[in-house]
């Protein structure tokens, strides 16, 4: 599972997306939200994310 936004689209979330994304997670655990936000994404890709530029991380 992945999520994604789409923004800056009229039709997206914006600029409520973080809350909708908190809402939308409540009862997952730390390694679930990890996996859905960037792991999953991550392993697709092939993308090695210990080079990537640090984020702000969301808590469940």
């Amino acid at each position: 599972m992945l999520w994604a936004s789409d923004f800056p689209h009229s039709d997206s979330t914006w600029p409520w997306s973080q809350d909708v994304l908190t809402e939308q997670t409540v009862g997952l655990s730390g390694e679930q939200l990890e996996g859905i936000l960037s792991g999953n994404v991550a392993e697709l890709y092939g993308i090695d994310r210990e080079t990537l530029a640090p984020t702000h991380q969301l808590t469940s």
